[in-house]
């Protein structure tokens, strides 16, 4: 069969019948060859080269992407009052050109509550808000964004949103589900290395590729991080069952095409899945380019067993565990010994150890025994090694890539070699081989060219990703998607701005965030993006005319949600990490889930609830299976962790208002509240309600009540508890929602 009717099979089986009436309008690109790209010769970098594999395959369409373009530093604009921040340089030059005035500027309360969620995922206190209200210091806003930078709650809470990216579960998925009870170490990595603001560049190159930086055991903690990190490669979900019905093809072809589509979508924002089964339909992107870009993984094995603990501490556990089976040996030696006694004194046929015994006098039977029991002891006593979910390459069993037809693993066609997207980078890429010899290199190709300042996707995804956190939504309101189908920038010229910034800096994140957090339009009112300017300038509901980053008021996520009743009710635990917490889940819930009611001996099966002392912890430290999700915070729309999540989608419907109002946490945290003010209060008669409502508003909501909610809040509690109260608040919409 010729690869042009290989083609046109494609279009009938992936379009059905119908899909023969707009066949032949198809035709242009089915019946397109696409050169072997092994057999091409150097290509230049750029899609105009006639030679281009992309090129040839959409006759020259589709190749004037924005997103293609390279990286281009945009010059600020110039106005004739120029803000300081080259951020707000960019926007009230766009909002002047659509004749918008920007938004009025949130109060200093508002302002800090905002920066506080968006960067910690909690709420600011009434300490923190008092205190920065008093500060009249010219740089008192930066102050307060240098303070959430170093606390350790600004890792908890971005990290949550690159495990959103990178499908985080502790555990694998599909009818099992089984417990991965090392995955937390990547969850804690995360968090230390945004913490710490480790280069993105580098980050990029840990989590893909950190196995091939070693050469040897790790010798010290950061070596140690690069094998933690390469748990980004075992993330995704994996058929444990496929080799009961020797599927273990199928399960090894998912795997890889997991990573290769999260890894195009999280780094690159390209949509790969849509060229697994043929070529793109609307991106220039060919079905051999999602296997070249497969092929950077098929070394890959999974190194659960591999001892993650650095040089010494294996050597301090070789030596600890060798004297004790010098000890193991000596009293296995002496039981031989009774063994050959008994065998000796009383032939047996093939004897049992219980026979040898019962053949023994008293006195060498007690010998025995308790030989047996220190041998036991023993070996309770030996060091294992500390491991993790890692990933490594076996560069004796690289698995051959072939473009699968349809996508299906057991329909193989032509053999491919590791390459970047052809559009741009279609020639061969230059594999250097690893520092240990043992590892194939790909991997590390892969991660040098994701952050080349030749590359235009990763920093350009990147800054976006950091803009959607601070404003709610990215320039690119598709994160994973940059390609036709996907958003453009709103500001294009403020985007490449951005990631030429954060390229210049080293790859801080931590600086770009820095810039954007202390721009004026950061502190401006949030106004809906979709009202039009009238020519007055005003509009019944007041924001027609305004222009604002900040498109809405955005409720908390699930995560900050809880995290927010816990923090304000005295209840929230903080820890460094660590295992993941499992809640208390209701039968009905568990009986619901056949993933959680068959165990096993190696207690991954089940599901084990926590000490209800140690419940209270951040969401981040909360356990995360795939099939079963916990019922809060999916209610309020915790997403699912199968594939990546490149934006929360936050609804308001019926069930999180039940949630709040009858659910345990609410109920307890009101409880709390209730409970802690009143033992400051001392007095519980009705004089002391005024004070109480005070302190409750400066707990819940970092301020004080005005004079009428204070009236209408007293004469609430002259026929409802406090504790009632402290529920009411918990489900105010000033709780719910960021400024």
């Amino acid at each position: 069969m010729t690869r042009a009717n290989h083609r046109i099979l494609k279009v009938i089986s992936m379009w059905g019948i119908t899909g023969l009436l707009g066949l032949l309008s198809a035709m242009s690109w089915v019946v397109a060859e696409e050169p072997e790209l092994k057999d091409a010769p150097e290509i230049g970098n750029a899609w105009n080269d006639p030679r281009n594999p992309i090129r040839v395959l959409y006759q020259g369409e589709r190749l004037d992407l924005w997103s293609l373009q390279p990286i281009h530093r945009s010059d600020v604009p110039t106005l004739a009052e120029q803000p300081a921040n080259p951020i707000d340089s960019f926007l009230e030059a766009a909002w002047q050109q659509q004749g918008r005035r920007p938004a009025p500027m949130l109060d200093r309360a508002a302002w800090i509550q905002r920066a506080t969620l968006d960067l910690t995922g909690l709420r600011a206190t009434q300490e923190e808000v008092d205190a920065f209200v008093a500060d009249a210091s010219p740089d008192a806003y930066e102050r307060v964004i240098d303070r959430l930078f170093s606390a350790p709650t600004y890792g908890e809470h971005a990290a949550r949103l690159w495990l959103d990216v990178v499908r985080y579960s502790d555990s694998n998925g599909f009818d099992w589900d089984e417990f991965r009870k090392t995955a937390w170490r990547y969850r804690d990595w995360v968090i230390k290395a945004l913490n710490s603001d480790l280069p993105f560049d580098r980050f990029v190159l840990m989590q893909l590729a950190g196995d091939e930086l070693l050469n040897g055991p790790p010798r010290d903690p950061e070596e140690q991080d690069c094998l933690i990190a390469t748990g980004y490669l075992r993330l995704g979900p994996y058929d444990n069952a496929a080799k009961l019905f020797n599927e273990q093809d199928r399960a090894r072809v998912e795997v890889l095409t997991d990573l290769t589509e999260t890894t195009a979508s999280a780094f690159l924002g390209l949509t790969m899945s849509c060229c697994r089964c043929h070529d793109h339909k609307t991106d220039p992107l060919s079905q051999a380019d999602h296997y070249r870009f497969r092929a950077f993984f098929a070394a890959t094995r999974f190194s659960d067993d591999l001892p993650i603990d650095t040089l010494d501490i294996q050597q301090e556990i070789d030596l600890h565990n060798r004297e004790l089976q010098s000890q193991i040996d000596a009293r296995a030696t002496m039981i031989d010994q009774l063994r050959k006694k008994a065998a000796d004194s009383k032939p047996i046929d093939a004897p049992k150890d219980e026979e040898l015994k019962a053949a023994l006098d008293d006195a060498s039977r007690a010998d025995w025994e308790r030989y047996a029991s220190e041998i036991a002891s023993l070996e309770k006593t030996k060091r294992q090694p500390e491991t993790g979910l890692v990933m490594t390459d076996d560069r004796d069993a690289v698995d051959p890539i072939h473009i699968l037809y349809q996508g299906d693993h057991r329909s193989p066609r032509e053999n491919v070699e590791p390459g970047f997207p052809s559009v741009l980078f279609p020639n061969p890429p230059r594999i250097a081989p690893a520092k240990d010899g043992a590892s194939t290199g790909r991997r590390t190709a892969l991660a040098r060219w994701i952050t080349s300042p030749d590359n235009p996707w990763t920093a350009r995804v990147q800054v976006n990703r950091i803009w959607q956190q601070m404003f709610g939504e990215g320039l690119v309101a598709t994160p994973n998607d940059f390609g036709l189908t996907g958003s453009e920038p709103q500001h294009p010229a403020l985007l490449d701005y951005l990631a030429a910034e954060l390229m210049s800096q080293q790859w801080s994140v931590k600086s770009i965030q820095r810039q954007i957090a202390t721009s004026m339009a950061y502190r401006r009112q949030a106004v809906p993006a979709n009202v039009a300017p009238s020519s007055t300038g005003s509009s019944l509901n007041g924001s027609a005319g305004y222009a604002s980053a900040r498109g809405t008021l955005k409720r908390m996520s699930a995560e900050q949600f809880r995290d927010s009743i816990l923090q304000v009710s005295g209840l929230l635990q903080h820890r460094t990490g660590g295992p993941p917490i499992w809640p208390h889940l209701s039968n009905d819930v568990l009986q619901a889930n056949p993933a959680v009611l068959d165990d096993n001996e190696t207690k991954t099966k089940g599901w084990y609830p926590s000490p209800e002392s140690v419940q209270s912890v951040r969401s981040i430290y909360l356990v995360q299976k795939r099939t079963l999700r916990l019922p809060w915070m999916e209610t309020f729309d915790l997403p699912e962790n199968t594939v990546s999540c490149p934006k929360r989608e936050l609804s308001l419907v019926a069930p999180q208002a039940l949630s709040l109002m009858n659910g345990e946490l609410a109920t307890q945290a009101a409880q709390a509240l209730e409970q802690s003010l009143s033992v400051d209060l001392m007095d519980q008669t009705q004089v002391n309600a005024p004070l109480f409502v005070e302190r409750l508003f400066q707990r819940v909501l970092a301020r004080k009540p005005s004079p009428e909610e204070a009236q209408r809040c007293c004469a609430f509690l002259e026929t409802r508890s406090r504790q009632s109260l402290a529920l009411v608040l918990i489900n105010s919409n000033e709780f719910a929602f960021i400024p």
